[in-house]
């Protein structure tokens, strides 16, 4: 396990087609969701990364139960994992919550998360198939 920079990060983390966001609620209910980038319309990015230790993505409506949020508010940490089938590893950020408004980088998502990101750490994952996106 290797801790990593953000901004060393930026390109491969716009380029990746997804995400697992990891949320738990004031008691300890945890919770994990998958984000994808919405193809709708036309391609939007799937996350922006605003310097050293932020980066922003939608809040896309999912299946309307609000887990993710909910969790959120009552606990405004989380967890991404992003899985790199190339180099067989995965990276993981943990960070600090703040739900925001609208962007205009994303025009259907009804808010937006941004997160102040206090940890990065690339994992090897022995093993791990390759992915070959359609």
């Amino acid at each position: 396990m290797t801790d990593c920079s953000l901004m060393a990060l930026k390109p491969w983390l716009e380029a990746q087609p997804f995400f697992v966001l990891g949320s738990a609620s004031g008691v300890g209910d945890c919770d994990s969701s998958y984000r994808g980038r919405q193809t709708e319309g036309g391609a939007e990015p799937l996350l922006r990364v605003e310097g050293d230790a932020r980066l922003v993505f939608p809040d896309y409506p999912g299946n309307n139960l609000f887990n993710s949020i909910g969790n959120l508010l009552e606990h405004p940490q989380l967890s991404l994992l992003f899985v790199d089938f190339a180099q067989q590893s995965t990276v993981l950020l943990q960070g600090q919550v703040q739900l925001a408004g609208p962007d205009a980088a994303w025009p259907r998502a009804l808010r937006t998360i941004a997160v102040e990101v206090a940890q990065v750490r690339r994992m090897p994952v022995a093993g791990l198939p390759h992915l070959v996106l359609g």
